[in-house]
């Protein structure tokens, strides 16, 4: 009886390493599947973290760059020739107004073509020819054309004037304006 109960252990043992041995053989494919589609996974989300790294610095630069582009809108106007030419001419209308001591006249304004610049902003030089009666005067409108709070910013890059006329006291002189425009 012994012996029977030894022999029964011994085809238990061998049935047990049996059935592990096919579902070892069964399963095995499936296992290394499963590793492989893990190994996968953790490639792509290591793949989808770097990207959404990258999506940040990119969303970070375009926050700046509208912060930027708000503080250059300032001096970027859309502009037409019209009311620009209307603009400068009220101005020196205005200031007559204000004045007692002389006429300020323009004498010519020229406004050239738009073109791209290095920037890629559109520029315009405009050459504005006066006549002014002093030089007090004469600096009034300088201010006027760089002030902080005009419609229109304009630059002015050189400005030279003569001595003044001995029959009237007065000036001419070529201011010439540099605008930008989008």
């Amino acid at each position: 009886m012994q012996i029977a109960n030894k022999n029964n252990k011994l085809y238990g043992y061998i049935i047990i390493l049996v059935s592990l041995f096919i579902v070892v053989l069964f399963t095995r494919n499936q296992i290394s599947s499963m590793q492989i589609k893990l190994d996968e996974k953790e490639q792509k989300e290591i793949e989808l973290q770097l990207k959404r790294d990258e999506l940040q610095k990119l969303n970070d630069i375009k926050t700046k760059i509208d912060t930027e582009s708000n503080d250059i809108d300032k001096y970027i106007n859309k502009i037409s020739e019209d009311e620009l030419i209307n603009y400068i001419y009220s101005k020196i209308e205005e200031d007559n107004l204000k004045y007692s001591d002389g006429v300020t006249t323009v004498r010519s304004l020229s406004i050239s073509k738009w073109e791209l610049n290095e920037i890629w902003f559109y520029e315009s030089n405009i050459t504005l020819n006066l006549r002014v009666p002093s030089e007090d005067r004469m600096f009034k409108i300088l201010d006027f054309f760089i002030a902080k709070d005009s419609k229109y910013k304009f630059f002015i890059e050189s400005f030279n004037y003569p001595k003044t006329d001995s029959e009237s006291g007065s000036y001419n002189v070529t201011i010439p304006l540099k605008i930008y425009y989008k």
